[in-house]
């Protein structure tokens, strides 16, 4: 099996690997309390901490797998290929989420932000004007939250961007060019 084929077979595997981990701490969570995700402002950024650390490591496997070594290209490609399948399932998984296993929870989660949001912004002194005045601004939080077509298609695109700048970030820390080795004759003896 040639390397690129090899590279991609591997980031096929991990990156289902990291999918099934993602549900399962989302569902985690879910089950725990349905809307943390959408009010604990800390939990997103160390869930994201966490799938950094995990895509190192996946992306250290894949590069020993593969022999040691492989290019910024190589592990780019390796990086989009598990974004692609980490950003589609977690759009199939918000919409199942949010059709099949709980209907309610758009409204449940924008009732929660919003309240979230009123108290933070009483905690900033802010009047009762101000804040209805900023929650106008803010727009129809369950309208944002529906697993519609275009909220999906923008979630998987935002999600994409994401994963494609850390994917070049990951890819440019972690190539590792091979040695250069020089072929020597053995010299001649006189």
């Amino acid at each position: 099996m040639d390397k690129s084929t090899l590279i991609t077979k591997l980031s096929l595997k991990y990156g289902f690997i990291l999918a099934a981990v993602s549900i399962v701490i989302s569902l985690t969570l879910y089950f725990i309390n349905p809307v943390m995700l959408y009010t604990n402002f800390a939990l997103p950024f160390v869930i994201l901490i966490i799938f950094i650390a995990l895509l190192v490591f996946v992306g250290i496997n894949i590069r020993k797998e593969i022999g040691g070594y492989w290019t910024f290209g190589e592990a780019f490609k390796s990086f989009l290929i598990i974004a692609l399948i980490l950003a589609f399932t977690s759009v199939l998984y918000n919409v199942v989420l949010m059709t099949l296993i709980d209907p309610d929870l758009p409204s449940k989660a924008a009732s929660a932000i919003e309240e979230s949001q009123r108290s933070m912004m009483e905690k900033f002194g802010m009047g009762a004007d101000q804040i209805d005045e900023a929650m106008a601004k803010a727009g129809n939080m369950q309208e944002k939250l529906a697993p519609t077509f275009k909220n999906s298609f923008t979630s998987f695109g935002v999600s994409l961007a994401l994963y494609g700048v850390l994917s070049l970030i990951l890819a440019a820390i972690l190539k590792k060019k091979e040695p250069v080795t020089f072929n020597t004759l053995p010299e001649q003896e006189a």
